[in-house]
């Protein structure tokens, strides 16, 4: 392997001698065993049968939504990851370029390839798709996908968009394709004042629908009910389950750091952040207090442990975490085959009790309707994941500006959205702050 940049020693270590692996699977092992083979080096441990694709899928996948460097992918394949997940507009394109300069190495039946086309952004006609499919196949140097998914499928009416499925069976026609799927997070944006369908609406009416294979989704255990009706319902119909933001730890350090520079420069502040203020101060106390209870000096012990909660769910096949460091890929190889021990459920259960209300669930929106100003909470939320927990700071800043209508005014709103808040969160506490980070204000 031609590395471009230095990998550590002991990276070097952990994966040299691993080729024979090929990103496929690991002969003798069955879908969903654990191997336990007592030697050191970070691999993955489990492979699931992603629903009625037979594929034999690594627990870990990769998120190539963020990959700049196609080093730390060539090493995620060593260790035996075999599912890759990107999409035509990751990085505008350069994603699908740096998975298409490993791939062209690889034995490409050893390992499943997902992309997506946007049915909103970039022209949804059948001739348009098709020239958009062809120019993946082009990035990505391969002949055909393994599954092409409708990306950020916004509404349950475009699960059936006829020319969308006109051209996949075209594609399957000429083996460019083997199954579809479809993607969703949540409403996206708000489009002519209306708020798009629910995540549970459009992934239950596809499971429906029949003709989708894998799904990518939220699930996590913050987020727990209506994640579990939707892998339910892919499960009696043989869909496979991949997941996405799993992780929903964030302890929000700096923020009192924040508060005491602010008296330091003799900033005054307006009585209307008074409330938001104290939301903060009392976040970050409770955030202190947990990580004491825990012996935590950061999030890491939680996030090893949100992971271990997902891949003990029998229903769900591979977690596409999103990877562009050696560190990063070394983290979620090591949780491979892992599940929770008892002192960490009781950590997820105490945090979710501690700090689960300054958790702005992804994929939930159903405050949205109520904002008379038509801010859209859910994407906004999602792009301030971005910025504090995956630290895309430049990707999350340049999607925010992209928006019509942004959080800043949100600190002299009524507050219809924490009204409307099933689970009570400070949501105009947590969007000012967004607000903050994301547009530098």
């Amino acid at each position: 392997m031609d590395f471009k940049n230095p990998v550590g020693r002991r990276t070097f270590l952990m994966t040299s001698g691993m080729a024979a692996v090929g990103g496929g699977m690991i002969p003798g092992l069955q879908a969903g065993e654990v191997q336990d083979s007592g030697e050191k080096e970070v691999k993955i441990k489990e492979y699931r049968t992603l629903g009625r694709t037979g594929f034999k899928a690594s627990d870990i996948g990769y998120g190539a939504g963020n990959l700049t460097n196609s080093n730390v992918l060539e090493v995620a394949l060593d260790m035996g990851v075999n599912y890759i997940d990107t999409a035509e507009h990751y990085m505008r394109g350069q994603s699908e370029k740096a998975v298409g300069s490993v791939l062209k190495n690889r034995d490409r039946k050893s390992i499943f390839l997902t992309t997506k086309l946007n049915l909103v952004f970039g022209g949804s006609t059948h001739e348009a798709l098709k020239e958009r499919f062809r120019k993946c196949l082009e990035r990505l140097q391969t002949d055909y996908i393994d599954c092409l998914m409708i990306h950020m499928t916004p509404t349950v009416e475009q699960i059936a968009h006829e020319d969308f499925h006109a051209v996949v069976r075209e594609l399957k026609t000429e083996g460019k394709v083997r199954f579809i799927g479809l993607s969703n997070h949540g409403t996206e944006h708000v489009l002519a004042g209306r708020v798009e369908d629910s995540m549970e609406s459009v992934i239950m009416a596809a499971a429906e629908d029949g003709r989708f294979d894998v799904v990518l989704f939220v699930y996590n255990f913050i987020q727990k009910k209506q994640g579990e009706k939707i892998i339910d319902a892919c499960r009696a119909k043989n869909m496979g389950v991949t997941l996405m933001k799993i992780n929903p730890v964030n302890f929000y350090e700096g923020v009192k750091q924040g508060f005491a520079q602010a008296e330091e420069q003799g900033r005054t502040i307006p009585e209307m952040y008074t409330k938001m203020l104290d939301e903060y101060k009392a976040l970050a106390d409770k955030a202190e207090a947990f990580k004491k209870e825990y012996g935590l000096r950061g999030g890491e012990q939680v996030r090893d442990a949100a992971v271990k909660f997902v891949l003990g769910h029998p229903g769900v096949h591979s977690v596409c975490a999103t990877i562009d460091t050696l560190d990063g890929l070394e983290t979620f190889v090591s949780l491979s085959g892992k599940r929770l021990e008892s002192t960490e459920t009781s950590m997820l259960e105490r945090y979710d009790s501690l700090l689960g209300r300054y958790y702005c669930r992804h994929a939930c929106g159903s405050c949205e309707s109520s904002c008379s100003r038509g801010v859209p909470v859910n994407t906004i939320m999602r792009y301030n994941h971005y910025f504090e927990v995956q630290h895309r700071e430049k990707h999350a800043m340049q999607k925010y500006t992209r928006l019509d209508v942004d959080a800043g005014c949100c600190s002299t709103c009524a507050g219809e959205c924490e009204r409307a808040c099933p689970y009570g969160v400070p949501v105009r506490s947590l969007l000012f702050r967004a607000h903050h980070h994301l547009s530098f204000a």
